[in-house]
């Protein structure tokens, strides 16, 4: 067993003030090996005793109980791909994607490591092979376009805000471990490093976004919304196009919570704090709630699913319209990876800064908000920034 790494049953409560991050070596060997964080710590586990895919994982979900009641032992880890809103919400059908993940994905885990994240992640990536050509599914010009199709749409009063994404691609056939580690490199730290292998391919994410974290009958989410190069976050807090950009999805997640409180249940304890990665400087706000009695990781997960920050608001009408302009499904991206430990404690990322592998191709999306103010020429430039981890893993 490796120094700092601690073989456990059970999980301990997350502590709401943690910021979990993932390791860089490589997953256990097994079949479906995953490292993810929960409440503060990394966990890695392989070989799970049961895979569901499809929409019946929530039915799993459903039957783990946030205050730990009841529990079986098992550790549940999910992939909820974007497209599973269709089960929450009523939704034009999706687009196909050939080559991704299930839709969604769960496996149960008896046995697990819970290790502490190392102190610099992501250090000693071996570099890259030359790498093929990356083509967008939006090349500039059709996404400026598109930015300037959601504008009209707001102008119209159609709806506030729409999260505008592009999918690069470029061939690929080489080695996770070291693209894993060039990635999570490049993205510098971030709270949810995660990586997971499926019999279709393998997912990378550099996230640093929290959809929701569960523990103590008590629920947190942490969007980001407002982005500027590196430095720049004194200047996101005084734009107004930010800001605003910003509190629609506070308000948004406040709603979404709602669902799930007790009456009077939902706080915002922290509102637009500097987010500083090394591509990008971001505005982050924690929006709390006190859970009602018996809430499942269900309950919270189709409550918030997916998040606000990565489809717009009124979130329904802004899936509508990303339906509508994007050309390529979202795969994995702008989901969620779920770990909920035996004791409920509930760990669930938005996977932004996500890369999908598989043996021919790698993938990876990136995007931004579109409002009333937004630039096209500045937006399409965002969306490229938000993708030098994924260009700098690549090579």
């Amino acid at each position: 067993m490796s120094p700092g790494i601690l073989t456990r049953r059970h999980g301990g409560r997350a502590s709401e003030g943690a910021a979990p991050g993932a390791g860089c070596r490589p997953s256990p060997h097994g079949r479906h090996p995953v490292l993810a964080p929960i409440g503060g710590r990394v966990l890695r586990a392989a070989d799970p005793h049961t895979v569901v895919t499809g929409p019946a994982v929530w039915d799993h979900l459903a039957g783990r109980a946030l205050d730990g009641a009841g529990t079986d032992g098992d550790w549940l880890v999910a992939l909820l791909a974007y497209d599973l809103a269709g089960t929450v919400e009523r939704l034009p059908p999706p687009l196909p994607d050939p080559g991704g993940p299930p839709v969604a994905w769960l496996g149960r885990y008896r046995e697990v490591e819970l290790g502490e994240p190392p102190a610099r992640p992501g250090a000693g990536a071996p570099p890259a092979a030359a790498p093929g050509p990356v083509t967008s599914s939006l090349p500039p010009e059709a996404y400026r376009e598109r930015v300037e199709r959601i504008r009209e749409l707001i102008r119209r009063g159609d709806c506030y805000q729409v999260n505008l994404v592009q999918r690069l691609c470029a061939p690929w056939d080489g080695d996770v471990d070291g693209f894993a580690r060039r990635l999570w490199a490049a993205a510098g730290p971030a709270s949810h490093r995660a990586r997971l292998t499926l019999d279709e391919g393998v997912l990378v994410s550099a996230s640093p976004e929290r959809l929701v974290a569960a523990a103590g009958g008590r629920a947190w989410s942490e969007p980001i919304k407002g982005t500027a190069p590196p430095g720049g976050a004194a200047a996101l807090a005084r734009s107004p196009k930010d800001r605003a950009e910003h509190v629609m999805i506070v308000d948004l997640v406040r709603n979404d919570l709602g669902r799930v409180a007790v009456p009077g249940g939902v706080t915002v304890p922290r509102l637009m704090a500097p987010l500083r990665t090394a591509y990008a400087d971001h505005l982050v706000s924690r929006v709390a709630a006190d859970l009602r009695p018996g809430t499942t990781a269900a309950d919270l997960l189709r409550a918030v699913f997916p998040g606000g920050s990565v489809t717009g608001c009124p979130k329904v009408r802004a899936m509508e319209v990303i339906r509508e302009l994007e050309p390529v499904g979202r795969g994995p991206a702008f989901g969620s990876l779920v770990v909920v430990a035996p004791d409920g404690t509930l760990e669930a990322s938005v996977l932004i800064r996500t890369a999908w592998l598989t043996g021919a191709e790698a993938r990876y999306w990136s995007g931004g908000a579109v409002t009333w103010d937004s630039d096209p020429a500045a937006e399409h430039a965002e969306a490229m920034a938000k993708a030098a981890p994924f260009l700098a893993a690549l090579a």
